[in-house]
């Protein structure tokens, strides 16, 4: 007997320091009254409340050993993220309210380029879905339906759609001879909710060895609510590619003046006689003076280039000039011409691949656009994924330790009234109301860590500030339940990093940047060579001498005035010529330096994104490793939880023969209570682990129903729904 006893303790003292799970059987008890406890907002259903799954209970089972998978070997990379890169390039959806209108030419003709482009104003959300969730002040919200909204609503999703568009303004600039202007290469963090980066429950009061002690929890050091601002750009901040050769003008550019000349009356001496004697001289002279003069110059110049780098100019004027003829009169003149130049460059600007980099450039970053685009949905999933369930969660522990307090409450009624009749020690009494203290503390914790994640889970699905989302709710009813398999699927880790590697869309993005790079390095590379141009010309009243003029633009598109625009020729003739234009640095220093720059600035892309490639592999590895200790924990935790009922009938199977007191008995219950919100917390910690282990393959997507151009276009299909009874209806993910 006294081994037995010994025994009892010994599982006594091992249980507590073990994980322990959730049981809802309880003995009954009676209801609080509304004043010895704060009011849960909202109160979970029992349908959030799932039981357990079956384990044994035999006193001699083992808790097994988790199955840790060893460290893979090397798992190459796939031929860069093949499906990734190819979605991207397929995909032409474009997102419908932020979408800009004008800024290509349409019916208007040639009045078409000169519209001022239309951006709509921001988006104020659409209310609508939410709308048909709310019933009798409460929204009752399916994971499923909590996805939708944000991706619906949320700010940080919305602003990745403009991104979307700013990479098609950046096309358009560029077919016209523009540089781009960049990308936001940024992504918004979730955020974590309360309890940080584990679960909320874990740094509560689970774990607390002394239930008449109770162990405070600090809401506002637990309270998560900041964002952290993610750059995916692998080039360093504030450092560009150099720019390289001018830029062809590939919109044709259309320059012209006009302007009036009047000239005054003139007066002019026509002729002299001298006579004289001697050395007196006389003379007479006649003057003559001519009308004033009226003249209209009219200059018109027409350029365009070409992808290889060819340049027309075409220039007609009928300039006035003034010029002293033999008889020392003035005469203004007008000597109309015309000129017709073409320049193509031979080395430094010449080939295609050079002036169209940014036209190049522009549409991979069209591509890198959506894989930005679906790094934010994922992200804006895997938070809002985390939040409904740690909201799950503490909706769970808010009813283990409402049910605590009523055990506890009830149990210092029946010593309030056995100390009435005499027959219990006041000490006693003490120590039962200083359990009921310690589990209204706790129940009021609970409550405050609900609340706080209720607010945040609202802020990621509705936009508060907006004036759309008019209909009210003071509370969150998430309907889906946390169901841990009874056993883990076999997880592959090599082909698991594959799929990673191949799927995940930061590291698509990433090595097209490298692709981007290369481009740009080209460039650099280019414009290192010196200035060669073959030039053509035709004049009529032209200058023997074909002027020298930079090409193109450094992608601002802007032409340069040509310089012989308003020159008219000064002999009547046609002058044909042709002939070569050469530029020779001597050291070439800058452009060298910008060329090994640049070279250098690739290879750091190529090493970020080669070191993105090796956190990709430690992220699915650690998270298959997470996932499996989860499993494993768990299933210890539901066994604890089980043991710790088993010692509490024990108990009150003492009590019943006089071998225990009432106060062991309550002290098991909260014990018991314990070990149910630490099951809750080892089901919350599975449900992350198997949230972040489809983040690092990158398949969160796929496992949420969600299509990527549903989420560019802002509105995803209707899917199920929850009615306030807990009937699923068609569509919820509810299990």
């Amino acid at each position: 007997m006294r081994r037995a006893r010994r025994s009892w303790s010994e599982g006594v003292a091992l249980l507590l320091l073990a994980a322990a799970g959730v049981v809802w059987g309880q003995s009954p008890s009676p209801p609080l009254t509304p004043q010895n406890t704060p009011a849960l907002s909202p109160e979970p259903t029992q349908r959030s409340v799932p039981p357990g799954p079956v384990t044994g209970t035999d006193a001699g089972t083992k808790m097994r050993v988790p199955q840790i998978s060893p460290l893979d070997g090397h798992v190459p990379p796939p031929n860069a993220p093949e499906p990734q890169l190819q979605q991207a390039e397929d995909s032409k959806t474009e997102p419908q309210r932020e979408g800009v209108t004008g800024l290509r030419p349409d019916f208007l003709g040639f009045l078409g380029p000169f519209r001022r482009p239309t951006v709509p104003p921001l988006f104020q959300g659409d209310a609508t879905r939410l709308d048909g969730l709310i019933r009798d002040g409460k929204l009752y919200l399916t994971l499923q339906d909590a996805i939708a909204l944000a991706l619906e609503n949320n700010l940080d999703v919305e602003t990745e759609r403009y991104n979307i568009t700013l990479a098609g303004t950046d096309a358009v600039r560029a077919a016209g001879g523009g540089s781009t202007r960049g990308l936001d290469f940024t992504a918004q963090l979730p955020q974590n909710g309360v309890g940080g980066p584990g679960s909320p429950l874990l740094n509560a009061v689970t774990v607390n060895s002394n239930p008449t002690t109770p162990a405070v929890t600090d809401l506002t050091s637990l309270n998560s609510t900041t964002q952290i601002q993610q750059s995916l750009s692998q080039l360093s901040t504030g450092f560009t590619y150099s720019l390289g050769p001018s830029v062809p003008l590939f919109d044709p550019q259309l320059i012209g003046d006009v302007g009036y000349l009047r000239r005054s009356d003139s007066v002019t001496l026509e002729g002299t006689t001298t006579t004289g004697t001697g050395t007196t001289t006389t003379g007479t002279g006649t003057t003559a003076s001519t009308g004033p003069m009226n003249f209209v110059a009219a200059n018109v110049a027409y350029m365009q280039g070409f992808s290889t780098g060819l340049q027309l100019v075409a220039i007609g004027n009928n300039a006035s000039s003034v010029e002293y003829g033999s008889a020392s009169q003035l005469n203004p003149f007008s000597t109309p011409s015309t000129s017709v130049t073409l320049t193509q460059p031979l080395l430094r600007g010449f080939g295609r691949g050079v002036n169209l980099r940014y036209l190049r450039i522009a549409r991979v970053d069209q591509r890198i656009s959506r894989l930005l685009f679906e790094e934010q949905v994922l992200q804006t999933i895997y938070g809002t994924s985390r939040l409904y369930f740690d909201l799950v969660s503490l909706g769970e522990d808010v009813l283990v330790k409402t049910e605590s307090l009523r055990a506890a409450t009830k149990q210092r009624q029946d010593y309030e009234n056995q100390e009435e009749m005499g027959t219990l020690a006041p000490i006693q009494l003490t120590q039962a109301k200083a359990l009921e203290s310690s589990s209204r503390f706790a129940l009021i914790q609970a409550q405050g860590l609900y609340k706080q994640e209720e607010i945040i889970l609202r802020n990621q699905l509705v936009r508060t500030a907006s004036p759309v989302f008019t209909a009210q709710f003071d509370e969150i009813v998430p309907t889906d339940r946390i169901v841990v398999p009874d056993k883990l699927e076999d997880l592959d880790v090599p082909d698991l990093v594959g799929q990673g590697l191949s799927q995940r869309p930061d590291l698509a993005q990433a090595q097209l940047q490298v692709e981007t790079g290369k481009i740009s390095v080209e460039a650099s590379r280019n414009n290192a060579r010196p200035q060669l141009n073959l030039y053509a010309n035709a004049q009529t009243r032209g200058a023997t001498e074909q002027p020298y003029e930079q090409l193109g633009s450094p992608g601002t598109g802007l032409p340069t005035t040509p310089q012989d625009l308003a020159l008219g020729g000064l002999r009547v003739s046609t002058i044909y010529q042709g002939g070569l234009q050469l530029t020779l640095p001597l050291r070439n220093r800058v452009a060298q330096a910008d060329a090994a720059r640049d070279a250098v600035q690739l290879r750091q892309v190529q090493a970020r994104t080669e070191k993105m490639a090796a956190q990709i592999r430690e992220d699915v590895e650690t998270a298959v490793v997470a996932l499996q200790t989860a499993q494993a924990a768990y299933e210890a935790a539901s066994q604890s939880r089980d043991y710790q009922g088993q010692l509490l009938d024990a108990e009150r199977d003492k009590l019943s023969v006089g071998q225990s007191t009432d106060l062991l008995v309550l002290q098991n219950e909260a014990y018991l209570a314990q070990a149910k919100s630490t099951e809750i917390a080892a089901r919350s910690n599975w449900m992350k682990a198997r949230i972040s282990l489809d983040y690092a393959l990158g398949d969160l997507l796929e496992k949420n129903h969600v299509e990527l151009d549903d989420a560019i276009r802002g509105t995803l299909p209707e899917g199920g729904t929850v009615s306030p009874g807990g009937t699923v209806q068609p569509g919820s993910t509810s299990q």
